[in-house]
């Protein structure tokens, strides 16, 4: 979330020009003269000129018709850090920088994405990975990373859940009744159908953002912890670092399409399956801890407070919280009532009898009072 709201202050300071920004530059050495690559590159600067802010491109003019049919958005780098913004829109700066020929029919072209700040420091977004093949027809299309190296997946269907796994993994079949398990339960509390859904794991989350079409996004580096996206729009499911049994993002595809106005997905998909490889009582007690060492934190400004460490999003797990003491008074119905509000404010005020005047007081004393050790 700490990520999704620095790319959102981006997005709001470069809105005008960003939706006009969409053609790329061409870096000095990408041999313009090579008529396929140039070819590649004319096909590469349309799509990109088809991606109008928000609005997407029609897909089937670049993707065959097969990832058409299969997937509503059959490119996995659209949404490539978070939210409902295509990443490349929020780039108001972007450079092919490599093209390369694999074979005869297939190339390989990347660019940098990212923005200029008021001290003329360009910051990186993104590095991209575009897989671009020619069909025996001579239409150029794209394929994934994905299809580009499958050879080096594997695969396995467990009830409704599809795992695409590397084969330097080994499938953990308990991991995988742990997590199909914890859907059954889901779907019987919730009244849901079983939902198809493909879960790509690896051990790192560099490895995910790879098969998603990116050497890098805002966000890679740092020490490895568990980390999961999924995309509600075709039910996939990518993570890192917890097996096959990343319940979290299960759970957004399972609830936010029935919460569409709630301010809770977040927290209740952390209530049942966690943050970074652990539970929502271990968050709570990093954040009592910390709002006793941090006294100006104002939590009358609950928005503001979104980051801690790099581990616990403490806004996140403040929302969490509040689905816990919801279900520890009313189990599921409690859930249930939590999820059809549509703003915090009505929250503190209907459940926890919080007013504006003294949230910060209250709300502090909630957290204090949660008891973290059963």
């Amino acid at each position: 979330m700490f990520l999704r709201r620095l790319i959102f202050g981006l997005f709001l300071t470069t809105l005008s020009y960003s939706a006009n920004a969409q053609k790329a530059y061409i870096n000095p050495g990408v041999d313009t003269t090579d008529v396929r690559i140039k070819e590649v590159i004319q096909f590469y600067q349309s799509y990109l000129g088809d991606f109008k802010g928000k609005k997407l491109p029609d897909f089937n003019k670049y993707w065959s018709v097969e990832d058409c049919k299969n997937f509503k958005i059959p490119d996995p780098s659209v949404y490539g850090i978070g939210g409902d913004y295509p990443t490349v829109s929020m780039a108001t700066v972007k450079t092919i920088f490599y093209v390369k020929p694999l074979s005869d029919s297939l190339y390989i072209l990347k660019t940098t994405g990212g923005w200029i700040d008021s001290l003329k420091t360009c910051n990186l977004l993104y590095n991209s990975n575009h897989y671009i093949k020619k069909t025996k027809s001579k239409r150029l299309e794209f394929i994934t990373p994905y299809q580009y190296s499958i050879d080096q997946w594997e695969s396995k269907k467990v009830r409704n859940v599809t795992f695409f796994y590397p084969k330097k993994i080994k499938f953990n079949s308990t991991r995988a009744d742990e997590l199909i398990n914890q859907i059954k339960k889901l779907e019987k509390d919730w009244n849901s159908p079983p939902i198809e859904i493909k879960y790509f794991y690896t051990l790192t989350y560099d490895e995910i953002q790879f098969i998603r079409g990116f050497d890098f996004t805002l966000g890679l580096g740092n020490a490895d912890k568990p980390t999961g996206i999924s995309n509600q729009t075709d039910n996939i499911v990518y993570c890192a670092g917890s097996g096959e049994n990343y319940f979290h993002e299960v759970v957004h595809i399972y609830l936010n399409p029935m919460h569409k106005n709630s301010p809770l997905n977040e927290g209740l998909a952390v209530f049942y399956g966690g943050s970074m490889g652990h539970p929502l009582k271990w968050h709570i007690k990093l954040l009592q801890d910390y709002l006793i060492n941090h006294n100006a934190i104002d939590l009358g400004k609950l928005d503001n407070f979104y980051f801690m460490d790099n581990y616990t999003n403490p806004n996140s797990t403040i929302l969490g919280m509040f689905c816990q003491l919801a279900y520890d008074r009313d189990k599921i119905n409690g859930l249930k009532r939590m999820m059809t509000y549509t703003s915090i404010k009505e929250i503190l005020d209907k459940e926890f009898n919080i007013r504006p005047e003294n949230q910060n007081e209250a709300l502090r004393k909630l957290i204090y009072n949660y008891k973290t050790i059963d």
